[in-house]
């Protein structure tokens, strides 16, 4: 007879029912079963979250390095750009300053400076932390550039434009104290053949020709008095010895200039350039360590006051930073000859510096155990074909670094004209 779907089901010997659902044991293989997927997606998941770490933060040194790029681009197409004021380039800028209590620096339009633990930047007096003391990687470098950022800003106080004192110094007698073999070089004092556009308490430039190329010095007008203008020896600007100082640094940047003496003085010109601290820039990439983290840094500096004016963080994990420099022979013509190469260390005086090649080594800002780095970075040299007597430091990767990974990015940059003529 078929059992109504009410029907009781049958009791088991002892008055017990029949149980319904699974046993321990196939309970405990579902749990085990269910474990294993959880493990397997977990896995998965953060397999998938370490990936996406690693492409974002290899995304992101990609998007820093092509900014920095942009940057260095536009700073080395500007550079040397009105340095020497309206006119003709200067093959040698002193600029003195008391404060910095060094020898005046000789300013190219592009150069580099090596950067040592501890050291100071070259326009400023705070130490820097990077590279770090125990490491070997010492090759890193201060890039740095001088330019004007805008023309509209090389202005006198009260004139438009640029005012360029038309007329040479003057070659009448300078008096007494310039007469030859009593100290004349030692007087700050400047004979005019016109002082229009000149105001007390700017900074101007002196052009002065020497066989070498032309020569600029930064100088103060400290008074002006009829025509005669004088840079108080010993201010800011002006090294205590007046000329004399600037002589002798002249000598020792390079024998080819000759010796500066009152005939050249007399048939330089003085360039105002007013009072504004931003007329002229220096500004330096450099790499900064003091928060633990390597971060590529931007300052500008005043090249008429020496006083920071910004400095802003580029590219977080930069680890190297290099430049060589593409020269051709003096009195070669852009682009009929394939530049050489070369470090700062061995430019010479009689070198164009028509190019800049950069080396940018970059590392991720985390881990990844699952990958080890080599133990050397290489970097290629600047560009195929091109000579290269001088090469790029390779990045040797401490142990501290060994799952990070590493980008390298080089770049040649043409400089917009021959500066160094």
């Amino acid at each position: 007879m078929r059992r109504s779907a009410f029907t009781a089901e049958p009791l088991l010997p002892g008055g017990r029912r029949r149980q319904a659902g699974v046993t321990l044991v196939e309970l405990m293989v579902a749990i085990a079963v269910a474990l294993i997927l959880s493990m397997a997606i977990l896995g998965v998941l953060v397999f998938s979250a370490s990936s996406n770490k690693n492409n974002t933060s290899l995304g992101t040194m990609n998007n820093n390095v092509r900014g920095v790029l942009t940057l260095l681009t536009r700073d080395a197409n500007s550079a040397g750009f009105m340095l020497g004021a309206a006119q003709a380039q200067c093959s040698l800028t002193l600029l003195h300053d008391s404060k910095l209590n060094t020898q005046p620096p000789a300013i190219n339009p592009v150069w580099e400076q090596d950067q040592t633990h501890g050291g100071n930047l070259p326009f400023s007096n705070n130490a820097t932390s990077y590279p770090p003391s125990a490491w070997s990687n010492n090759h890193t470098q201060i890039l740095l550039f001088a330019a004007s950022p805008s023309v509209p800003q090389y202005t006198t106080t009260g004139a438009s434009p640029n005012a360029l004192l038309p007329a040479p110094i003057s070659t009448v007698a300078y008096g007494s104290s310039w007469a030859a073999g009593t100290g004349a070089m030692s007087t700050g004092t400047l004979q005019l053949a016109s002082v229009a556009g000149l105001s007390t308490g700017d900074t101007a430039m002196l052009e002065v020709p020497m066989s070498g190329g032309l020569v600029c010095m930064r100088i103060p007008v400290s008074s002006i008095s009829g025509s005669a203008v004088t840079s108080s020896p010993g201010s800011q600007f002006m090294p205590s010895n007046a000329f004399s100082d600037f002589a002798t640094q002249i000598t020792a940047s390079s024998s080819s200039y000759g010796t500066l003496g009152i005939s050249q003085l007399q048939h330089a010109r003085l360039i105002d350039l007013g009072q504004s601290p931003n007329s002229m820039e220096i500004i330096e990439y450099w790499i900064d360590d003091s928060n633990g983290y390597p971060v590529l840094m931007r300052s500008t500096y005043s090249a008429l006051t020496d006083q920071l004016i910004t400095s802003d963080a580029l590219a977080p994990g930069v680890v190297s930073l290099q430049a060589l420099f593409g020269t051709l022979p003096s009195g070669t013509q852009p682009g009929t000859a394939t530049p050489t190469f070369k470090a700062w260390s061995d430019v010479s005086a009689t070198d164009q510096v028509v190019s800049v090649a950069v080396a940018v080594v970059t590392r991720s800002l985390y881990d990844d155990s699952s990958y080890t780095a080599p133990t050397t970075i290489s970097i290629p040299p600047p560009a195929s074909g091109l000579t290269s007597p001088d090469t790029f430091a390779s990045y040797s990767v401490s142990t501290a670094e060994a799952h990070r990974h590493f980008q390298v990015d080089t770049f040649v940059i043409a400089l917009r004209d021959s500066t160094w003529n």
